[in-house]
């Protein structure tokens, strides 16, 4: 890890309880306001790792590492955001629950901010009078809702956990846009895990290759996308559907 590092693991290994190896050597350093993603194909490793990095490891996985430096001012976007809301509490509860624990801020104080990020994120602000369930939400709300609860942590590092899988095109765009203003404005570091390297191309400035838990490849996005080294990561950027022309 560098010395300038606010998030870190070196030599991170991964084994579940029959002592199969899931991830394995995995080292990774992430700098204020950088964005690093994570890229490889389903049960590459990605989601495991960046469960190790914020400390939410799934029952029966051992870790071990030779090093390690933890932030504790992270916060989580994930994949689903049905199954990560709570689905029998009304949603803006929900964020001012999430904004009086982080900000320790009063009742009164904790419903005006939260009211502030429905706008910023573009949310019903006829939410905060009429609260409604998740699952009377389309996705691309509740994924909203996410981020927004996710912002309301303040945090240095933001981890993304293929936060648009589920969304269709259109909200998938938005939403991929609204994460990089948002960056761009509050200056948190991120790490951005996905299995579509085009993707991570449009958001991150450092790419890390995963297959089979181990980390292939890593470097600049543009060097990555433009001169890969490893076959894996060439057949990865093979997979990317150019524009097709249109005939005149």
């Amino acid at each position: 890890m560098t010395g300038d590092a606010i998030l870190g693991v070196e030599n991170l290994n991964l084994r579940n309880r029959a002592g199969e190896l899931l991830v394995r050597d995995v080292s990774l350093s992430l700098r204020a306001g950088e964005t690093l993603g994570l890229v490889g194909e389903s049960g590459s490793g990605k989601t495991l790792t960046l469960r190790s990095l914020i400390g939410l490891l799934p029952e029966g996985i051992r870790e071990t590492h030779d090093a390690r430096l933890d932030n504790p001012n992270c916060a989580m976007i994930f994949q689903n955001p049905e199954s990560a809301l709570d689905p029998l509490c009304p949603v803006f509860r929900q964020l001012c629950e999430v904004v009086r624990v982080r900000q320790k801020a009063g009742r009164d104080e904790a419903r005006a901010r939260a009211l502030r990020l429905l706008r910023r994120l573009s949310l019903p602000e006829a939410l905060a009078k009429e609260d409604r369930c998740p699952g009377s939400l389309s996705g691309g709300q509740c994924q909203r809702l996410l981020i927004a609860m996710a912002l309301a942590c303040r945090p240095d590092v933001l981890l993304c956990d293929e936060p648009t899988t589920a969304l269709d095109v259109t909200v998938q765009k938005q939403t991929l846009e609204l994460i990089r203003s948002l960056q761009r404005e509050l200056g948190f570091a991120m790490v951005f895990v996905t299995h579509n390297l085009a993707v991570a191309a449009q958001l991150c400035e450092n790419l890390a290759v995963m297959q089979r838990g181990r980390i292939v490849e890593c470097g600049p996005a543009r060097q990555i996308l433009t001169a890969p080294r490893e076959e894996y990561t060439r057949m990865l950027t093979a997979a990317i559907l150019p524009v097709p022309e249109r005939r005149r």
